[in-house]
């Protein structure tokens, strides 16, 4: 007796990207509570589908899920940045090049490269071009662009990044989407650049930590802890506030622009491997050479300094040793002599076992 295939349900979906390196699992559940409550259970399998044939991660902001009524088609919404980032996963993308259209008064159209525009050209910016090169075809896909059809408004003035400044990469930018779509229409049908809807924010969803207009916090803090793997603390510490809420109302920022901000602290301390702490902002390298004999374990010292969150590392290194060099806690240390490393380490150790238990 032949058997039945059983049908995966929508629910039981789920994407695999590959991100910086390293495989990150997206599913159902995630979408439905993270990126887009709205979405149908269809439309959320569909998106799932199109993440992993595209390889894009929605929690690093390369594509969205957009539905604001449930009586609504949602849109598959992708970063225009990460167009290029799709292109390459198939095996015919054979490069591009993308521009800006320029009329002089007698209405002569210049074709420049690029998107670099002098101040007293702006009044001759009229659209963008771009050029998309497929390794299966003898020709390339062009289109060009109107700067008229492509600027969106809000409240009848230019959205920000569509203000005047950067009208020349944006154009550049739409011409080099529409042409990526029409040279691969199977790879990204039905979808839109985030230049094509109405946001404020390039490559930002609209309202993605917002519930009914106000903060999504628990939305936020779940995707600090999930995401970014910090603490509360850890996070305030990072961004150097003692409250996210006060960077709102102080600073006029949203939780998204907030994200953005602990996402790039995350990736700056990361890119010293161990000890991200700060020395201080003035502090300036007192030798250029340093020597590197017998370093400290980093993982013993990143763990213990974690312990040891209420010392003031930097203000110690700098009055103990004043010709440590660098400003991070990390080249600080490697800057010591093995003596001086020995003397720091014993001072960790000290403290440590000073703690409560």
């Amino acid at each position: 007796m032949a058997e039945v295939a059983t049908a995966i349900k929508p629910q039981d979906t789920k994407a695999i990207v590959t991100w910086k390196g390293e495989a990150i699992t997206i599913t159902f559940q995630d979408v439905k509570s993270l990126v887009c409550p709205l979405a149908s259970d269809q439309e959320v399998a569909v998106f799932l589908k199109t993440c992993q044939s595209l390889q894009l991660n929605p929690f690093a902001n390369e594509c969205f899920l957009i539905k604001y009524d449930s009586r609504e088609k949602a849109a598959f919404v992708i970063a225009i940045d990460s167009y290029l980032k799709a292109a390459e996963v198939n095996h015919e993308y054979d490069g591009c090049e993308a521009g800006i259209v320029l009329k002089d008064s007698g209405g002569k159209l210049e074709f420049r490269e690029g998107a670099f525009l002098l101040e007293e050209d702006r009044t001759r910016l009229a659209g963008g071009w771009a050029k998309v090169y497929r390794k299966d075809r003898s020709r390339p896909t062009y289109v060009a662009v109107n700067k008229n059809e492509c600027i969106k408004y809000s409240r009848g003035v230019p959205t920000s990044f569509w203000a005047e400044p950067k009208q020349p990469w944006m154009l550049r930018k739409s011409a080099l989407k529409r042409a990526l779509v029409e040279a691969f229409p199977s790879l990204f049908a039905g979808t839109l650049a985030t230049a094509e809807i109405t946001s404020d924010i390039e490559g930002e969803l609209p309202a993605a930590f917002e519930d009914n207009g106000q903060p999504d916090w628990p939305k936020f803090w779940v995707r600090v802890q999930n995401e970014l793997g910090l603490t509360e603390r850890e996070a305030h510490e990072l961004l150097r506030t003692q409250s996210v809420k006060q960077m709102l109302e102080i600073e006029g920022l949203n939780l998204g622009q907030v994200w953005n901000q602990l996402v790039d602290k995350v990736k700056e301390s990361k890119a010293t491997e161990a000890y991200p702490q700060p020395m201080d902002v003035d502090y300036e390298p007192l030798f250029d050479d340093a020597t590197a004999e017998a370093p400290i374990d980093k993982d013993w010292l990143y763990g213990s300094l974690k312990v040891l969150k209420d010392w003031n590392i930097g203000q110690y290194i700098r009055g103990t040793f004043p010709e440590a060099k660098g400003k991070t806690i990390g080249d600080a240390v490697a800057s010591l002599t093995a003596e001086q490393r020995a003397q720091f380490a014993a001072e960790i150790q000290k403290r440590l076992e000073a703690k409560p238990k």
